[in-house]
């Protein structure tokens, strides 16, 4: 089993329930509310690490109670901790849960604003004892375009998940191994309306002619299209009903990541995340929601 290091965000997750989500000037009643721990890295390298893979993770938490919540979560899922920062306030994440399982998030970024390209470079040796570096956009784009850089002269395989979805610089698409944005953030990511599966296609390749060596774009029921050079293969999604839709993304980047890390080919390893993220969405909350290797099986 390949290593898989987390570069990212770690949020406390305030997660109310309501009938529909509200529109603009809209008050609705909440019909549960919970703490829940979270964060796209966070999610991706408690996924990880659950499926059965050895993850190590490197971010920045708050010197609060919530802070320390987050680093005993990490460690109960088995991810080394020892890489994650403990000053200032914790990032928090405001989510609304509708009944059909849609949801809309307002990000507080907290500490995971404030992680610099140093704090990055101090922990180089996890990343470099690590094989896959996992990366999101809930840290400054300085420390991503650190870890992208300082990954890549190490000569290691970076998944990129571009969320929170922006315009990313031409020079870091040469650095990616594997993007993974799902068909909104491919619209952002290329200023292309994307309705079809040959929007899809032809949207991934503009990113692919920048640098990235392949996309895998998901589309919840719709699936997902592992697209690489002169290959596009679809993905089905599983039938399955929608409870918390909050996560999945998350799931399926590091399931796929940990099928790679097994050594399984590109289009098995999408697969096995289709699996993955289909458990994640029939339960509430994001890193309660990741399923463990022997779920997966059974």
């Amino acid at each position: 089993m390949k290593r898989i290091v987390v570069v990212g965000s770690l949020n406390m997750d305030l997660v109310t329930t309501v009938r529909s989500l509200p529109k603009p000037g809209e008050t609705v009643a909440s019909t549960s509310f919970a703490t829940i721990p979270g964060g796209k890295g966070a999610n991706q390298a408690v996924c990880a690490a659950r499926l059965g893979a050895q993850v190590k993770m490197i971010g920045k938490v708050g010197s609060d109670e919530y802070g320390s919540q987050l680093i005993s979560i990490l460690e109960e899922s088995g991810v080394d901790s020892k890489g994650v920062y403990q000053n200032g306030k914790t990032g928090m994440a405001f989510i609304q849960v509708s009944e059909d399982g849609e949801n809309s998030i307002v990000l507080y970024p907290g500490a995971n604003g404030e992680i610099t390209p140093q704090e990055i470079e101090y922990q180089k040796q996890i990343i470099e004892n690590g094989d896959f570096i996992l990366l999101q956009l809930e840290i400054p784009c300085e420390a991503v375009s650190h870890t992208l850089k300082l990954a890549n002269s190490l000569g290691k395989k970076v998944i990129l998940n571009p969320a929170p979805a922006r315009i990313l610089p031409d020079e870091w698409y040469p650095m990616i191994h594997t993007l993974t944005p799902n068909e909104t953030e491919l619209s952002i990511l290329t200023k292309q309306e994307i309705q079809t599966k040959e929007d899809v296609i032809r949207s991934a390749k503009i990113l692919m002619d920048k640098g990235a060596k392949q996309i895998i774009v998901t589309m919840g029921k719709k699936g997902a299209y592992f697209i690489r050079k002169n290959v596009h293969t679809h993905i089905p999604a599983y039938s399955v009903p929608t409870v918390d839709s909050t996560g999945a993304g998350d799931s399926f980047t590091a399931a796929f990541t940990f099928a790679l890390a097994q050594g399984k080919e590109e289009v098995a390893a999408a697969q096995f995340a289709s699996k993955v993220a289909s458990m994640v969405v029939q339960r509430k909350g994001a890193i309660p929601s990741m399923p463990y290797g022997h779920e997966v099986e059974k």
